[in-house]
């Protein structure tokens, strides 16, 4: 029997989620000779997934987030429920290997794999842009309709990254406002965020070290994708903050301790959010303050300055967070947009809000048991 709790949350359309399983049915179904994203092709069957780690579980400079494999029970109906692993397991490849069977997957085939999957890890959410523009960097083709970004909103966003790189170059390299396709060329160079010779101006005029240069490259490019995407989400958590708000309080007909546990939940839920954005908020405007001091108004170097070096662990920071946020708006949207005014039945509202109460685990006991999550 399919689980409501599971199909929200392994919908494609959420950033933590990436569902292979679906996308690779809807692709071969247009095209019966298109790619797979796996090479081995029982793993086309799996859904990833972005999720808090558990602190023990958590060695010396680990990103808060980590991705995990949903392995469905039913490859058919993968809302039955499944088991799941996170990347960082020791015992990863032996699980794949032993869940598929011997000589299900190759030793080729999965090598390719586990390198794909090495490269999603890195990222601290699952958003279409982010996992399209990681493969295009490190050359590996993947059907692009796996990402589904269209034209307009990819040259969108990329706009909006570009505008942010440009400063860079010109304050590094004197000579560029002369020649706008060397500009480009340099930009391109940032983006890449591989060719530490094209870049060696920018890192000794920023002083940045050496063996972190790329990756400090690489993790500020991703704080400008999640700074447009606050800025596009703003409209929706505000939405989603004051339904919460006005379903707090008593409903006539339901017994006072079920009133009083939804009123908990909604209470709960809206502060974590809040807590979650305020963080997305102060790291956001952190970012656009040093920037502007040191490329708008030319007063102050070392803000930006700080803030590039700190750049890794705010980059994971927000992606935490927006993608944490960003589920459950989305969670939310689909359950709840088929009724007027948002205004959900007693039982579907139950559904909904141990829903997101278990995305921001705020209370693991009454999460369902039936799910193996």
């Amino acid at each position: 029997m399919t689980n409501k709790y599971l199909k929200p949350m392994l919908d494609p359309g959420s950033p933590r989620v990436f569902n292979c399983n679906e996308m690779t049915r809807k692709i071969q179904t247009a095209n019966p000779g298109a790619k797979t994203f796996f090479r081995s092709k029982p793993l086309n069957t799996v859904v990833l997934i972005k999720d808090t780690v558990p602190e023990p579980e958590r060695r010396a400079n680990m990103p808060p987030v980590g991705t995990k494999i949903y392995f469905p029970f039913n490859e058919e109906n993968i809302y039955e429920g499944g088991r799941t692993i996170f990347l960082h397991n020791q015992h990863l490849e032996p699980s794949i290997m032993d869940h598929y069977g011997e000589g299900a997957l190759t030793r080729e085939e999965l090598d390719a794999d586990m390198s794909i999957l090495s490269i999603l890890g890195k990222l601290p959410s699952l958003d279409p842009f982010l996992m399209k523009d990681v493969f295009l960097r490190e050359e590996i083709q993947i059907d692009p309709a796996y990402f589904e970004v269209s034209k307009e909103a990819w040259d969108k966003i990329e706009l909006f990254m570009l505008q942010r790189f440009r400063p860079l170059i010109e304050a590094a390299f004197p000579d560029v406002k002369a020649s706008d396709e060397k500009t480009r060329i340099l930009i391109d160079k940032i983006w890449e965020a591989r060719d530490l010779d094209a870049l060696q101006p920018l890192i000794n005029a920023f002083r940045l070290p050496q063996n972190e240069a790329l990756n400090i490259f690489s993790s500020w490019r991703g704080i400008v994708y999640y700074s447009f995407q606050y800025h596009a989400e703003q409209a929706h958590f505000v939405e989603l903050i004051k339904w919460l708000k006005d379903n707090e309080a008593p409903v006539s007909g339901v017994p006072i301790a079920e009133s009083k546990e939804m009123i908990g939940m909604l209470t709960a839920v809206r502060d974590q959010m809040r807590r979650e954005w305020q963080l997305i908020e102060t790291h956001v405007r952190a970012y656009q303050d040093s920037y502007d001091k040191m490329f708008k108004y030319k007063v102050s170097s070392s803000e930006f300055l700080t803030f590039l070096k700190n750049s890794n662990k705010t980059y994971w920071d927000l992606g935490n967070s927006l993608g944490k946020t960003n589920h459950a708006i989305f969670c939310w949207d689909v359950m709840s947009s088929r009724f007027k005014g948002r205004k959900l039945p007693w039982a579907q509202l139950q559904e909904i809000m141990h829903l997101l109460v278990r995305i921001f685990q705020l209370d693991e006991k009454k999460a369902p048991s039936s799910v193996v999550w």
